[in-house]
C-alpha cells in the first residue's frame, strides 16, 4: 500500500510542476497567482490514514524533493509539510476520515502551509510583498485552486487504502 501512495505522489508532483503550469492564471498574465500545491494536498490525506512515522518520512522526503527542484533553500518545504502532516495526523485520532472531515482538514493545512511557508520566506529575505498583497493575490487564490483539486485526490487515496485493506483481510482471514 504504501509504494501505491509513493507512486501516487511522485505522480502528484510530476503534474503539479509540467502540466498544471500550463493551466494556472499567471500563465496567462493576470495578478492572480495559483501555486498548485498537489502534494501537499495528497500528504494531508494520507495522513488521515496512515501511521505517524509513514506520513513523517512521506512528508519530508517530499518536501525535501520540491526543496531541491523548486525552492531557494532546502529544508523549508520539508520542515513545514512535516509539520503540517504531523497536526493533521493528530487531528485524524479524533475523528474518522468523512469527506467532511477531510475536506476542513484540506484547507486549514493548506492554509497553515501556504501561511508558514510565507513566513519562513519572509523571514529568510526570500520575498519582501506585503503580507495583505501576498494573502488576496498568492495565498486565496491557491488555498481555493487545491481545495478543488484536494477532492479527486481524498478519492483516489480511500479507494487505494480500501482496495489494499480489503485484500489484506480476506488473505489473513484464508491463512488463518
Amino acid at each position: 500500500m504504501k509504494k501505491s501512495f509513493v507512486a501516487f505522489l511522485f505522480i502528484l508532483f510530476l503534474f503539479e510542476g509540467s502540466v498544471f503550469q500550463l493551466l494556472l492564471p499567471q500563465a496567462w498574465g493576470s495578478t492572480f497567482v495559483v501555486i498548485p500545491q498537489l502534494v501537499v494536498s495528497g500528504i494531508i490525506v494520507i495522513s488521515l490514514y496512515l501511521p505517524k512515522r509513514y506520513v513523517l518520512i512521506f512528508a519530508v522526503s517530499f518536501g525535501l524533493l520540491h526543496d531541491i527542484v523548486y525552492g531557494p533553500a532546502w529544508g523549508i518545504t520539508a520542515f513545514t509539510l512535516a509539520m503540517v502532516a504531523y497536526g493533521t495526523y493528530l487531528l485524524a485520532n479524533h475523528f474518522p476520515p468523512f469527506v467532511w472531515i477531510v475536506g476542513v482538514a484540506v484547507v486549514l493545512g493548506q492554509l497553515s502551509f501556504t501561511l508558514l511557508v510565507y513566513g519562513w520566506y519572509r523571514l529568510f529575505g526570500f520575498t519582501d510583498m506585503p503580507f495583505l498583497l501576498s494573502f488576496a493575490t498568492h495565498v486565496l487564490p491557491t488555498l481555493a485552486f487545491n481545495t478543488v483539486c484536494a477532492y479527486p485526490i481524498f478519492r483516489f487515496i480511500h479507494y487505494i487504502y480500501v482496495k489494499k485493506r480489503n485484500r489484506q483481510v480476506v488473505f489473513d482471514t484464508i491463512i488463518r
